[in-house]
């Protein structure tokens, strides 16, 4: 039995202390001494929390993870850890591989825990404060710091060896490259991770990928040059860590995605922030569980025995598939949409359709030039999807949806389209912010282009199917038991459908974006409500 994790950032001690975890919005130069870590070979399987009992301990408890991460948002193992309730209750433990440890807090508990942890010296030190009323399953404390093991050499006294003789080299002949066919990016970083277009076209239509728990690819790690250039001076050592930087992105575990990010939203005209903002809406996610322990370090299980865990959905899944719609890749699209935008000049996908030899311009029968895609055999067709989804040309272009450089531009080319579809429109878009240009790119993303202006407008009724058709999609939108939860809404809004509709939409955007400030490792900029923004541009607020 696993519990959805409702993630919740911590709080900076006032202490100067608390560089050892800080929230991620106050992060200091990258270059700091590195947080005690040991290697997960030396460390326990579980966290064993010892509780200092001053007095007799209410037996209703809820089992809170707490989850140490790194400036890479790696993992922190072999933390000593100290935490304070404020029923003056200690909890102590050790955290796992996983960086976890689990907390004891009462039911219905208020008031804040102190956390702290042993530095290398053997002394507590403060880390950070953590309101306990707002904690579910699962806190994330955050730390600046990644752990550098640098070798030192003694400094060497010898001058540099003497450079050289300086010879021209003889110039030779350049045979010019051939002409190559079309071809897969195969130079692409998601093509080494994952092999040839064979494999990944096996790997996009079984049904693996749509259990999600297939990483993208391993994290960054620490970049470490030497302490001692080979004449023994003093030479810069640079690590990981990605705040501050010159864009203020913090990407924290997607940071395998920032260069796809960065050339994308600069593409575009946008911040980073975003276009991130917009593709953790869209992006299925790995799922990881953390172990719920007791509090003598012990395995928890439901009634049935079978073992309580925490789940986690951070990280962007390049690998990501949904049974039921076919849709693939990082932000998950259909393979008739895809298809579809190969075709559409202008857009990332198609350029790189075009390089690789898929996609060509043509004149049709009465002279009018037109995008087609080119087949295996050399035959052209403008429906790829319809009447040559099997052909080998289809299926490669169709793996390349998994390719994350590839959905990501194609993301954000279909919001940017999307936006000049409602400027066209009438609605005023000049003067927004760019987290607003998000919102509304990710609330046409979900409506799609016919009813996402009708829904600006409060006149869904007018769209196809009317009443009953929005009636039915309500009920597809909330999953199983459907129809009986989009029932008790409408009852809510006196039996108006639009509106519990749009109230319910409304609600689940904003909370979409009510993260977004992760993204920023500074000044972070928001986004109006949605009923706000429908409004400043010329629409009905909710």
């Amino acid at each position: 039995m696993n519990s959805e994790s409702t993630l919740v950032e911590t709080e900076l001690s006032p202490s100067p202390a608390a560089a050892e975890a800080i929230n991620q919005d106050q992060r200091p130069a990258p270059l700091v001494e590195a947080m005690p870590t040991a290697q997960s070979s030396d460390l326990p399987e579980a966290a064993a929390p010892a509780i200092e009992r001053p007095s007799q301990v209410d037996n209703d408890v809820n089992y809170v993870s707490l989850i140490f991460r790194d400036g890479l948002d790696m993992s922190i193992a072999g933390l000593e850890l100290f935490v304070t309730l404020p029923s003056g209750h200690v909890c102590t433990a050790t955290s796992t591989a996983q960086g976890a440890i689990t907390l004891p807090v009462p039911a219905k508990a208020s008031g804040h825990a102190q956390v702290e942890v042993k530095d290398s010296k053997g002394k507590r030190q403060p880390v950070c404060s953590i309101d306990l009323a707002q904690c579910n399953d699962a806190v994330i404390i955050r730390s600046p710091k990644v752990k550098a093991d640098l070798p030192l050499r003694p400094h060497q006294q010898s001058l540099p060896p003497k450079p050289s003789p300086l010879t021209l080299a003889q110039p030779k002949a350049v045979k010019p490259p051939a002409t190559q066919p079309g071809h897969v990016d195969t130079d692409s970083p998601w093509w080494n991770a994952n092999g040839t277009v064979q494999q990944a076209w096996n790997w996009l239509t079984s049904s693996l990928h749509v259990d999600e728990q297939r990483p993208a690819s391993t994290p960054t790690t620490p970049v470490i040059s030497s302490t001692l250039s080979k004449a023994g001076q003093p030479v810069t050592v640079l690590v990981g860590p990605e705040c501050p930087n010159k864009d203020r992105l913090r990407l924290g575990r997607n940071n395998i995605y920032r260069q796809a990010i960065l050339d994308a939203s600069k593409r575009l005209g946008l911040i980073p922030q975003a276009l991130c903002a917009l593709m953790d809406c869209e992006a299925g996610k790995v799922t990881e569980h953390i172990p719920k322990l007791g509090p003598n370090g012990e395995q928890l299980k439901d009634k049935n025995g079978k073992p309580l865990t925490t789940t986690i959905r951070e990280l962007w899944n390049a690998n990501a598939g949904n049974a039921q719609s076919g849709a693939a890749g990082l932000t998950q699209f259909l393979a008739s949409t895809w298809l579809g935008h190969v075709l559409k000049p202008g857009l990332y996908i198609h350029d790189r359709s075009v390089a690789n030899g898929w996609v060509r311009k043509e004149v049709d029968a009465k002279g009018r030039p037109r995008c087609v895609f080119v087949l295996a055999n050399g035959k052209t067709t403008t429906d790829p999807y319809l009447k040559c989804r099997n052909d080998d040309n289809v299926k490669k272009c169709l793996a390349m949806r998994m390719d994350p450089t590839w959905s990501i531009n194609a993301a954000a080319d279909y919001g940017n389209a999307n936006l000049k579809l409602l400027a066209s429109q009438g609605f005023k878009l000049a003067s927004l912010n760019d987290m607003d240009r998000a919102k509304l790119m990710y609330l046409m993303h979900h409506e799609g282009e016919g009813a996402g202006p009708l829904f600006i407008r409060n006149t869904l009724a007018r769209g196809k199917g009317g009443i009953e058709g929005l009636r039915k999609k309500f009920a597809t939108q909330l999953g199983k038991d459907g129809r009986a939860l989009a029932q008790e809404l409408i009852d809510r809004a006196d039996g108006d459908v639009e509106i519990a509709y749009r109230n319910w939409l409304g609600h689940y955007i904003d909370m979409q974006f009510s993260a977004a400030d992760k993204y920023f490792c500074s000044e972070p900029v928001s986004a109006k409500t949605l009923s706000k923004l429908m409004s400043y541009i010329g629409g009905e607020k909710l």
